[in-house]
């Protein structure tokens, strides 16, 4: 089937209100039996190469990767290489330039989404619009308006989705937020977060684009005329592929510590509270230096107080505290969690702990710290266990992330952003209200950047005309 006919299909199919769909084996209702997932992969680069694929290849009892995707050509064939080594049965996995090619093959079910945070949307949209089961690396988009559109798509195909958040699989994790929600330190006063720092760097110097690199698809929906920097983009040595890449730390690409550990920890602290999100955000922050021709400009110290049930809890996001989350109940009884000595890629911060920090699981006496289950394997690989069982059963309530857990913790960063980005120049910061359940501030600058990313044809709106859907209609729920 090509990949037009593919669309009109699916659009007939949604729009009759059809039963379960059947593809690759892959249905509503459950997998077909003794068949491996057929999984596609885009977008590989440091996640990808570190995490998502090797803990695939590790599941050859039960998965597959059939198909690849990169605008990088160098990256594409590195990363097909190793999977075709790895198998080593003679087949080869094929390669794609366009992920809606990859994402038109009915006999892929589930879809890896390992890019930059601002192509999240555009892709993830085409992938749960297919009919894949979809995992997502967090952030859960770039934007609030764009989080709530996956969300509700996720909901309206009932997509096995896991957001790539593996801390809700770490004991330690686990264990304190259980603990807090049973009321180990009784009513939560307090949260203290650390998520560590960005560092100033890159270089604005125009440089030659890679002829192995399509550049300007991979600018997507943001300014067409910024000039190609490796430091702007990520590294063209395969022997590196594992480093942290420039967009990462320069905005509109990536929003810097807010949404990059913010993602796990501010994860971590709606579920320990159990809450849907916080009725305002107040902070500070300062900007990185640009001088020298320096090229990321995201926040580096940050200092902002999240307010949750009714002003009760405060959430302190604070770059003074040790990396990790404390809960801090009414009393002065505190449990803590942390990674530890746990990285999940080379260019993850530093695991040690220094002298004087706290271990990845303390509490305030030894009564409260609650008896954790044995980690079976590593959280990231567990991760992967836990979608692929998801995937096989077809039952969405199965991942410990979901579409809808996901865009609520990446909304909480996403407010801190635009609390910082609003408070620029402002000497006593800025303060953003929040109405998580009309997901709104009741500020016309706020919400202008609340909105999803689109230029051209890299649009939400596009990408769902293509499978008969309406924007403003999705966003209705």
């Amino acid at each position: 089937m090509t990949h037009v006919s593919r669309r009109s299909f699916v659009r007939s199919m949604i729009a009759v209100g059809a039963a379960p769909i059947v593809l690759g084996g892959c249905t509503a209702t459950g997998f077909a039996a003794n068949r491996k997932v057929r999984i596609g992969v885009i977008g590989l680069g440091r996640i990808a190469s570190t995490f998502e694929i090797p803990c695939v290849l590790a599941r050859k009892d039960i998965a597959r990767i059939v198909a690849v995707c990169d605008l990088d050509s160098r990256r594409l064939d590195h990363s097909a290489v190793r999977i075709d080594t790895a198998y080593a049965d003679g087949s080869t996995v094929a390669r794609y330039h366009d992920y809606k090619e990859l994402c038109a093959r009915e006999d892929i079910d589930a879809v890896m989404i390992c890019l930059p945070d601002f192509w999240h949307a555009l892709v993830a949209t085409t992938a749960i619009c297919s009919r894949k089961a979809v995992w997502l690396q967090k952030p859960f988009t770039q934007t609030i308006r764009e989080g709530r559109l996956l969300a509700n798509l996720a909901e309206r195909f009932g997509t096995v989705m896991q957001v790539g958040s593996q801390q809700r699989n770490w004991t330690q994790f686990k264990g304190v937020c259980n603990a807090v929600r049973a009321g180990a330190v009784g009513k939560v006063k307090r949260v203290e977060v650390g998520i560590g720092l960005d560092k100033a760097g890159g270089s604005s110097a125009a440089q030659p684009v890679p002829t192995t690199f399509d550049y300007a698809t991979w600018l997507g929906p943001t300014d067409p005329t910024a000039p190609y920097n490796e430091t702007r983009c990520h590294t063209q040595d395969l022997s590196k592929i594992g480093s942290r890449p420039g967009w990462i730390q320069l905005a509109p690409y990536g929003w810097g510590m807010i949404t990059n550990w913010g993602a796990h920890h501010l994860d971590i602290v709606r579920w320990g509270l159990g809450a849907i999100g916080p009725e305002s955000v107040y902070g500070t922050c300062a900007w990185m230096d640009l001088t020298g021709g320096k090229l990321w400009n995201v926040h580096t110290n940050y200092d902002l107080h999240y307010a949750f049930n009714g002003g009760f809890t405060d959430v302190h996001v604070c770059d003074c505290y040790q990396n990790g989350v404390k809960f801090i109940g009414e009393n002065g009884d505190w449990l803590f969690c942390t990674r530890g000595a746990a990285k999940v890629t080379p260019s993850d911060p530093e695991p040690k702990v220094r002298k004087g920090q706290l271990g990845p699981i303390a509490a305030s006496k030894p009564s409260l710290l609650p008896k954790l289950e044995t980690q079976r394997a590593p959280a990231t690989q567990v991760h992967i266990d836990d979608w692929l069982a998801a995937v096989r059963a077809g039952d969405p309530s199965m991942t410990a992330t979901n579409a809808e857990g996901g865009h609520l913790s990446t909304a909480m960063c996403s407010l801190g952003q635009m609390c910082m980005e609003l408070g620029r120049g402002r000497k006593n910061g800025f303060s953003l209200n929040w109405n998580p359940k009309t997901e709104s501030t009741g500020l016309t600058a706020a919400d202008a950047l609340m909105k999803p990313f689109a230029r051209d044809r890299f649009d939400l709106t596009v990408n769902l005309r293509e499978f008969g859907l309406d924007f403003n209609e999705v966003m209705k729920g």
